[in-house]
């Protein structure tokens, strides 16, 4: 009898402990994995990252080891198209529920890379996620993508410009004709250039190192618009070195080159605010919703942030029009 007793009392605890066990597992297992592969390390990508997370927070998913929390498996490919591959197992043996693709680069190979089709894929700072063979058009996303773009308004992007440099008459800009981004962009921004009467030119270059010699064919213009281009961006020393020999403004699509001053001005849509408007598709994706169903998110007049660098106007003899004298946008 207290041999049975003995192998009952052992037989209870073992179920105890397999039930203590799965309990556990369920707790695991309640913690949601969101995937985020990134291009690189850099700055503008960072906020994008930040944005993207501060509105995950907003929206319930607070970044914790708690059950119901949110876990963030990172990585980035280092600016390498051969290590994306690399990125993308890395992160699905964390088994995500969903990725956070960051540019168009990123998420162009993610398309192939992730084979589990049951994985929603939603991108970020995708300029043109059509031509990028993202999704069939604006309306909506497709059966393995959705997510938010950071296309500027370039009608919006000439009127000010003109408002800025009023004795303009031209404007031009560099991009690389083997980036899908650059082509498009450079594209919209002939089309806006023609409606809001300026002469645009646009110079190619298809290495970092082309750019100080190929910049040189933009002297005369009003002023340079520096687009997102990941190849251009990433020289931008160099492109602002030119330009102020040239003595020809910069205006840039993104703030960080106003802050480290390497651009004139800035009137850009903010990275933040893209990856905030990325979250909010997420977190829809990952409340069940179809990627094909939810929409592809362009900024708004809100999400723009305006920039004046007063040091650069003077280094270039310009003087800020009075107009913006209350905007309450100037740095440096």
């Amino acid at each position: 009898m207290k041999a049975k007793s003995v192998r009952r009392r052992i037989g209870c605890l073992a179920a105890m402990l397999v039930l203590a066990g799965c309990g556990l597992a369920s707790s695991v297992q309640a913690q949601t994995v969101v995937g985020i592969a990134n291009l690189g390390p850099h700055p503008a990508l960072t906020k994008v990252i930040e944005g993207f997370k501060d509105e995950m927070a907003r929206e319930g998913y607070r970044e914790g080891k708690a059950a119901n929390d949110v876990e963030y498996a990172y990585s980035d490919a280092n600016f390498t198209q051969s290590m994306m591959p690399q990125m993308f197992s890395s992160l699905m043996s964390k088994r995500p529920k969903a990725i956070l693709t960051v540019s168009t680069s990123v998420s162009q190979v993610a398309r192939s890379a992730v084979t589990d089709h049951a994985v929603p894929l939603i991108f970020a700072l995708v300029t043109d996620p059509v031509a990028a063979g993202l999704v069939s058009g604006w309306q909506h996303g497709s059966d393995r993508f959705a997510g938010a773009s950071d296309l500027q308004d370039f009608d919006a992007v000439v009127a000010f410009g003109k408002k800025l440099f009023p004795g303009a008459t031209s404007f031009g800009t560099l991009y690389n004709p083997g980036e899908a981004n650059d082509v498009v962009t450079t594209r919209e921004l002939e089309a806006a250039a023609k409606r809001g009467g300026l002469a645009f030119k646009a110079i190619s270059v298809d290495t970092v190192n082309d750019i100080p010699q190929r910049a040189q064919l933009l002297k005369g213009v009003g002023f340079v618009y520096i687009t997102g281009s990941n190849l251009v961006q990433s020289a931008m020393p160099s492109v602002a070195a030119t330009m102020q020999r040239l003595r020809v403004p910069i205006l840039s699509s993104e703030t960080e080159a106003i802050k480290t001053g390497l651009a004139t001005a800035s009137y850009a849509v903010s990275l933040q605010s893209v990856g905030a408007n990325s979250a909010r598709i997420m977190v829809r994706a990952l409340r069940g919703e179809k990627t094909s169903a939810l929409p592809v998110v362009k900024p708004s007049s809100s999400d723009y942030v305006t920039s004046i660098s007063k040091t650069q106007f003077s280094k270039l003899g310009l003087t800020i029009p009075s107009a913006f004298s209350d905007c309450k946008c100037f740095v440096n």
